[in-house]
């Protein structure tokens, strides 16, 4: 598989692609970041034709293909292993006109690909002509200010909103009062936009590195324009907690979520982690499926939140309502059904780690039951429980007992078996020994099995079957002194 190419090689293909008379430049975010002396990822190339037959010929010279990423827009995505170049035409009647209706200074920047590249030309960097900034761009980046294009710049764009709060929290840059003003009038219209346009939105923001999607997320409830998209979690702020913890149940979730590149990669890295696809959410970076799943952990929260007698704060039940809530979110945001399932998993689970602290020593079977429940999302549960932890860090929590609970995860994920369980009776099998039709008892008898199996109590076919039989006279007990 070839490696991406450098921006330096996309930019001396365009160049070779170009047909007489034809102009184009480098524009927007990798302009931005040159500048910035940011590394260089995907580059967006406008071009004074048609964007098509452009694009194909760089497709051509670099080796990827071609597909039109939206039927809203003329643009169009030269796709190669590692990343994406896009190419659009001109929105205007010139580059002035097209930088102008983008949405900040910061982004409305660009290099011409010349001919003649002179200074630019030293494979480091755009190797593109000199700078294009009629707007101001470098000046604003220079002071950290935000500015946008235009006064309707967000008004056009409702998801531009979102665009400058992670172009704020990324960069470190500061909206200016005409920026913030706007993004509070254009806040509520974003629940007008498509849902898979905010859903992949958020998705890049929770792509940054910590702490940029806690800021982000913070500046998007101060707009206004959190409460429009996920008012699950601006309805976390506020809430006060027992006194095990030191932060509101918002400004703790978002310190949890700054925890999760860095757990990951203490407990082994993201090999472990089920792919995006494998998760429900195709495209997205490595850790974006389980900074989700942590975002939302504790959205159940304000609706069970109970006062005791003594004053103490209780959240019972949080983790099952906030699976309930997570079905409405992925249906808003078009989540696939895999991707709301994996949420659920993980949400449902999240405090079922800690519980096993109580169970020391741990037991194969408890091990086995553990993995049974959360499987496939093993190593997930451990993180987004390890990341709740670690944001927990109230006047009543010891260091002790954090250490502890960071022992158990590492300890946890070390020896819970990572093979498969082996299917040693099947359903029909199942159905055969204990004389019974097709239906849940089936289910419930496998699952029993299974942690017997997974536990090393049952090896063989003959074992299984004595189980299964002493399984269902102990429920049969069971359910006659209920």
């Amino acid at each position: 598989m070839n490696a991406f190419p450098t921006p330096a090689g996309i930019v001396a293909a365009a160049r070779a692609a170009l047909g007489a008379g034809e102009r184009a430049w480098v524009v927007g975010g990798a302009v931005r970041d040159e500048l910035l002396g940011r590394p260089l990822a995907d580059l967006d190339l406008v071009v004074d034709g048609p964007a098509e037959p452009f694009a194909g010929r760089v497709a051509e010279r670099l080796g990827g293909s071609v597909f039109a990423p939206s039927e809203r827009f003329a643009s169009f995505r030269i796709v190669m292993a590692g990343g994406h170049v896009d190419v659009s035409p001109l929105r205007g009647p010139d580059l002035d006109a097209d930088l102008a209706a983008r949405d900040a200074t910061a982004n409305a920047m660009a290099r011409e690909i010349v001919a003649e590249p002179g200074l630019w030309d030293g494979g480091r960097a755009l190797a593109a002509g000199p700078l294009h900034d009629p707007l101001g761009g470098r000046a604003d980046l220079a002071c950290g200010r935000l500015r946008l294009c235009a006064p309707a710049a967000l008004g056009d764009d409702p998801l531009r909103v979102l665009r400058l709060a992670r172009l704020a929290a990324v960069l470190r840059l500061e909206p200016d009062a005409a920026a913030a003003g706007a993004a509070r009038r254009a806040a509520p219209a974003l629940a007008g936009v498509a849902g898979e346009r905010v859903r992949d939105e958020l998705s890049a923001l929770l792509a940054a590195a910590p702490p940029a999607p806690a800021r982000a997320l913070r500046l998007l409830a101060g707009l206004g324009a959190l409460a429009t998209v996920l008012p699950e979690l601006d309805g976390l702020r506020g809430v006060e907690q027992n006194l095990y913890h030191h932060r509101d149940v918002f400004e703790h979730t978002l310190e949890a979520l700054d925890f999760v590149p860095g757990v990951v990669a203490q407990l082994g890295g993201t090999d472990f982690l089920a792919t995006p696809v494998e998760a429900g959410l195709p495209e997205a970076p490595a850790h974006v499926p389980l900074a989700w799943a942590v975002l939302l952990h504790d959205i159940g929260k304000p609706a069970v939140r109970e006062v005791g007698e003594a004053g103490s704060i209780l959240f019972w039940h949080h983790d099952k309502v906030g699976r309930e809530m997570v079905v409405g979110i992925g249906e808003r945001l078009r989540f696939s059904r895999r991707f709301v399932d994996y949420l659920g998993i993980l949400i449902r689970q999240h405090l079922r780690l800690g519980f096993l602290v109580r169970e020391q020593p741990l037991t194969r079977r408890a091990l086995a039951r553990y993995r049974r429940d959360v499987t496939p999302y093993v190593f997930e549960s451990v993180v987004v429980s390890l990341c709740d932890r670690l944001a927990t860090r109230g006047e009543m929590t010891s260091r002790a007992s954090i250490a502890r609970h960071y022992r158990l995860a590492r300890s946890v994920w070390s020896k819970v078996t990572k093979a498969p369980v082996p299917h040693i009776l099947s359903g029909d099998d199942v159905m055969r020994v204990l004389g019974i039709d097709p239906g849940p008892a089936v289910g419930q008898a496998l699952e029993a099995l299974e942690e017997e199996v997974e536990a090393g109590e049952i090896q063989d076919a003959a074992a299984a079957r004595a189980f299964l039989l002493e399984w269902r006279r102990a429920d049969a007990a069971s359910g006659e002194g209920s």
